[in-house]
């Protein structure tokens, strides 16, 4: 009994923590952001989407939480106007932002990182 306790404990010790859904190589996310717009409508039933439209949003929001404390600072990091904010991004606009980085950044960042990048691009101060 021991014995199995011991062994239920390292194992639980041993899982490795799990990342934000953000901290994805955005190289690989930008790939498959392509290939799923590719598809057409046919994205909907891949299995990818789900998972990349999770990542997507919390590198969002981790990008708006990291500007919404600089600008408490007095020092944003990107300035998007009222009406961009109420406008909204479709999934292209995302996607072809993301294409702006240069390929060399993206393979060397996280999504965050590179939506960071991006959105200074987009919407400088």
């Amino acid at each position: 009994m021991r014995f199995v306790l011991a062994a239920c404990l390292l194992s639980i010790a041993s899982v490795p923590a799990f990342a934000s859904p953000a901290d994805v190589n955005a190289e690989e996310f930008y790939r498959d952001a392509i290939a799923l717009q590719q598809k057409g409508m046919g994205a909907m039933f891949d299995k990818r989407t789900k998972p990349r439209m999770e990542q997507m949003k919390a590198a969002g929001m981790a990008a708006k939480a990291r500007n919404d404390a600089a600008t408490k600072r007095g020092n944003p990091i990107y300035c998007v106007s009222d009406a961009q904010r109420k406008k909204g991004m479709g999934p292209q606009q995302v996607v072809a932002m993301l294409g702006k980085v240069p390929q060399a950044q993206r393979q060397k960042s996280t999504l965050t990182d590179a939506w960071m990048a991006a959105l200074v691009r987009e919407y400088p101060c």
